[in-house]
């Protein structure tokens, strides 16, 4: 009995010493901001949206031909798609003989999976270690380049957890060149031009300062064969920082995702009733199109575009919150296209 009292004795000690489980008090609502990003009328820039802050960063399209992943572990290597860029695997690891004939063109497709990454698909191989990657003839795009200044040659000669070594050439074998990419993790992509190979191009900003960027960028119709002239066309429209976590869910009312569960459409929420609580019953895509371009459409009778009623965004941001995103308008008060206008709110 005496054990036993001094039990409930220490028990009452050590339950007065523990405190009481604190109830997690989550943030009221944001306010609802208005943003914009000025693409301008030939959507020439890249604008890149920071959520937190509602902060935007201005950069041309133009600027680099090349993107690679910036993390310890990156391996993935990114053509610029608002240049309508190609790159040709020519199977051959010599960049002095290698050549295109017979072996197929290929892009990134948007979605930005490993998969059906033009480079990173094919430049690891079993050879890597000691032949680096096969060659890959680049074409920077008809719309940018002319003349010799539209191709060259390119092969990864190795990579670890601090940097990439490429080499590269002019499509003739001249102003042969070997650089390194030097990984930084504050950043989700490291970008480069071969106009300027030895000084790496500063286009997004940090990694934990942007949430998506609005950009041109290749679109591929799947439903058109390889040769037709529709089968690749330039959108404008929006790409998420899926490097740094972003995810997005696509709300649009008779156009839900369908849920891998249920194998039915999710329930279609207006943006007014969409709160915190709802965020564990829908599923979010880390897809780097998710929000994409088709949240507008042309109106051939008033040559106009307009936005889809009834449809908006819940993004998650890398900062642990999450936002609505509606888009509103696609023209300046002079009836300019190309400046977006959209609503944010943290829920």
């Amino acid at each position: 009995m005496k054990r036993l009292g001094l039990f409930f004795i220490i028990a009452m000690v050590l339950s007065s010493c523990m405190k009481e489980d604190t109830a997690i008090v989550l943030p009221a609502p944001g306010p609802v901001k208005q943003g914009t990003a000025n693409m301008g009328v030939n959507y020439d820039n890249q604008v890149y949206y920071n959520l937190e802050t509602g902060t935007a960063i201005v950069r041309p399209y133009k600027a680099y031909d090349l993107a690679f992943e910036a993390s310890k572990s990156g391996l993935r290597i990114y053509l610029n798609s608002a240049k309508f860029m190609f790159a040709c695997n020519t199977q051959t690891y010599d960049l002095a003989s290698s050549d295109t004939v017979g072996h197929a063109w290929t892009l990134d497709c948007e979605q930005l999976l490993e998969d059906t990454l033009a480079l990173t698909k094919y430049w690891q191989d079993a050879n890597f270690s000691s032949q680096g990657s096969k060659v890959f003839a680049i074409d920077r795009g008809k719309s940018e380049h002319t003349g010799t200044a539209r191709w060259r040659k390119f092969k990864v000669l190795s990579v670890d957890s601090l940097k990439y070594t490429i080499c590269f050439s002019n499509y003739d074998n001249s102003s042969m060149d070997t650089v390194d990419i030097v990984k930084d993790e504050n950043y989700s992509l490291m970008y480069f031009s071969f106009d300027t190979p030895n000084q790496l191009v500063q286009q997004a900003p940090p990694k934990d300062q942007w949430d998506f960027v609005f950009t041109k960028y290749t679109h591929v119709f799947f439903e058109y064969d390889v040769t037709s002239p529709f089968r690749y066309y330039f959108v404008s429209g929006v790409m998420q920082n899926f490097w740094n976590n972003t995810e997005v869910m696509r709300f649009q009312k008779d156009s839900m995702p369908i849920d891998s569960i249920t194998m039915q459409p999710f329930s279609y929420l207006p943006i007014e009733q969409f709160n915190y609580s709802q965020v564990p019953n829908f599923a979010f895509s880390n897809y780097a199109n998710t929000i994409g371009y088709n949240w507008k459409y042309y109106n051939f009778s008033d040559a106009h575009y307009h936005i889809y009623p009834d449809l908006y965004f819940v993004v998650k941001s890398n900062n642990g919150f999450y936002y609505t995103v509606k888009m509103v308008d696609f023209y300046d008060t002079a009836g300019n296209k190309g400046l977006v206008t959209f609503q944010t709110q943290r829920i």
